[in-house]
């Protein structure tokens, strides 16, 4: 049955949602403060959208990439909205001794039995953290929606017109000639990887088979940052010779966007088997992403990427990658 869709954002969510809804009967709109680029086309499907100014939309169904707390899913009137789907995200978990990510510089990195399920505990709501925000958030789109409301827990997110293109930490060493990378913790971290075709894709099911409740969206495998460097680098038709060292080095050499002490690794086969998605694996899934990237290959980076730019280390320490190389 055809719907009418509103997508909240224009992100690499957005734009993985527009693809995938693009090929079917649904009437979908995208609404975000400008009309991004991959849109140029279809301008007529484009709604100026700010929170706080404009009203929300009022549709079958509401696809929201960009909500962070309970203030944003109050927005929507249950009796207009037909169906509420919303990002939340996999920080929302924590371990048996109530360790998350979100404070694992104060309180240490969690520590999981295996992947993680929807089952696992999660942090308790509140405004303290993004992840109490996000289950805020959770508990208020099921308050309001019930099974008319679709959680969606994704991990690492990656594809095109990202804003946070982590695959950037090893594109642009490749672009830039670098022929040695080192990476910490000798390569095996493993945080979860979540194509965004596939969040776009489970989106789809989820209208189409009407599924309420929590998932997580995940790739079927989660690759270590050593796998991630190999597959980019074929990728790229880029010649590198990928050194792990031992743990985090003091000047931070080789921590990438994916660098974490023990797995965060996460199950995604509720959403697989539910939506009857096809199971994706790294590789053929970032390939997208990096050609976009190559192409793109923005001089200023840090305007382009503003979440990377933000991480609390410089991401691209040639200097002290080559003092240290020099010295092993």
């Amino acid at each position: 049955m055809a719907r009418s869709v509103a997508i909240i954002g224009a992100g690499q969510i957005g734009h993985a949602a527009w693809q995938c809804l693009g090929d079917t009967a649904h009437v979908v709109t995208v609404h975000a403060r400008s009309t991004p680029d991959w849109l140029s086309g279809s301008k007529d499907q484009f709604w100026p959208y700010i929170l706080d100014e404009q009203p929300a939309p009022e549709t079958e169904v509401v696809f929201d990439t960009i909500a962070f707390d309970a203030a944003d899913i109050e927005r929507y009137d249950p009796d207009r909205v037909g169906r509420l789907v919303v990002v939340s995200s996999a920080s929302v978990y924590c371990d048996t001794n109530g360790r998350t990510l979100d404070e694992a510089a104060q309180n240490g990195f969690p520590e999981f039995d295996g992947p993680i399920t929807e089952a696992q505990p999660t942090v308790s709501a509140g405004p303290e953290t993004y992840s109490t925000r996000k289950i805020r958030l959770e508990e208020r789109a099921l308050e309001l929606f019930g099974d008319r409301a679709t959680i969606l827990r994704p991990c690492a997110i990656y594809g095109s017109h990202s804003r946070h293109p982590r695959e950037w930490w090893f594109v642009k060493r490749m672009l830039d000639g670098r022929r040695r990378i080192p990476l910490a913790c000798s390569g095996d971290s493993k945080f979860q990887t979540t194509s965004s075709d596939l969040i776009g894709n489970f989106v789809s099911a989820a209208i189409e088979r009407e599924l309420g409740g929590i998932y997580n969206i995940a790739d079927v495998f989660s690759p270590s940052v050593l796998e991630i460097g190999e597959a980019i680098a074929r990728i790229v038709g880029a010649e590198v010779q990928i050194e792990p060292i031992e743990g985090y080095p003091d000047n931070f050499v080789g921590r990438t966007p994916w660098s974490v002490p023990r797995p965060f690794v996460v199950d995604g086969r509720k959403a697989i088997d539910e939506g009857g998605l096809a199971t994706t694996e790294y590789e053929g899934e970032a390939d997208k992403a990096v050609t976009w990237l190559q192409d793109l290959a923005p001089a200023d980076w840090r305007t382009a990427f503003p979440q990377l730019a933000k991480y609390p280390w410089d991401l691209f320490d040639y200097a002290a990658e080559d003092a240290f190389l020099g010295a092993v």
